[in-house]
């Protein structure tokens, strides 16, 4: 019985094309004949030959080669992508969230990794939606050596990308006269092993110490799977994380740079009322005030110094 394609590697898949094309040019084979030598179905064999399709699913291959792009690209889907696979064997790699620049960034790297432009779309839930189809992406994305590979060449990048999806400036100020200022950086995901890995790259690899904590239940689609936390508390590590990490969502990168400036100028004690004169509270959420954009203004987001206080 000839075998399903299907089920096995892109590798495999790979060498049997090219037996397949040195068959049927070099030495002649009907396509009957290469598909018993092979043990591959008939219709594959003509397919193959006639240049009607590929067993990469697409002719457009992805570059893997470690870069930038796909360092980020890997990060960001590990933290907020989706991959999926149809029963007719479709391929779908999907990230849906709710920033625009994310989006950006996010198809930004799928068009240098495919080669080819991908557009973000709007669902009516006022989510941004980017949508690729590949399979040897999605085995990519789902291989684990594979992008550590590519993570030892361009490690701020990976984490960057998993910040974006999965991290924040967490922030907090006391209800007193003169509120205390609580600041520290935090990355959450179920999986605690990625965590982990991430955990001793910042170590490793930046100097960056980071606490990993156990929070709460977080309902999921198998029920409800503990959370873990990575948090930055320390300054000097924010810092550190500030200069060569950071964040590429705009919000979050401005937040964490005003938060650090503060900080340094104000100090604990005095940084919360300074806070709130650039950002009000609406639920649990930090929005800056309209004056708080004239304090500081997007143009001088990554060079804040000094403040027009």
């Amino acid at each position: 019985m000839p075998k399903r394609l299907q089920n096995l590697s892109l590798d495999a898949r790979a060498r049997a094309y090219v037996r397949v094309l040195r068959l049927s040019h070099d030495r002649g084979f009907t396509c009957n004949a290469i598909a018993k030598q092979l043990d591959l179905p008939v219709s594959t064999v003509y397919n193959w030959i006639v240049g009607k399709n590929s067993p990469l699913g697409s002719f457009i291959v992805p570059i893997l080669t470690p870069s930038p792009s796909l360092s980020y690209l890997a990060g960001a889907m590990l933290g907020d992508g989706d991959l999926s696979r149809s029963a007719s064997y479709h391929y779908q790699l999907r990230l849906r969230v709710r920033d625009r620049d994310f989006a950006e960034e996010v198809c930004s790297c799928f068009n240098s990794v495919l080669g080819r432009p991908k557009k973000i779309r709007n669902d009516s839930s006022g989510f941004y939606i980017v949508r690729v189809w590949s399979r040897i992406l999605y085995e990519y994305l789902s291989d684990t050596s594979a992008i550590r590979k590519t993570v030892d060449h361009f490690p701020s990048e990976f984490i960057r990308g998993f910040a974006d999806a999965e991290g924040s400036p967490a922030i907090s100020v006391g209800q007193s006269q003169n509120p205390l200022f609580g600041f520290y950086i935090v990355l959450v995901n179920a999986d605690v092993d990625l965590l982990k890995w991430i955990r001793r790259l910042m170590r490793l690899r930046f100097g960056i110490d980071s606490r990993l904590l156990k929070g709460k239940m977080h309902p999921s689609m198998w029920g409800k799977v503990p959370c873990y936390y990575l948090k930055i508390g320390r300054r000097r590590d924010q810092q550190s994380f500030a200069d060569r990490i950071g964040f590429a969502i705009r919000r979050k990168q401005r937040k964490m740079l005003i938060a650090l400036e503060l900080l340094r100028r104000f100090g604990p004690s005095k940084a919360g009322a300074e806070w709130q004169r650039i950002f009000e509270k609406s639920g649990r959420l930090w929005i800056m005030r309209d004056s708080g954009e004239k304090l500081w203004s997007p143009g001088r987001d990554l060079n804040p110094w000094p403040l027009p206080f």
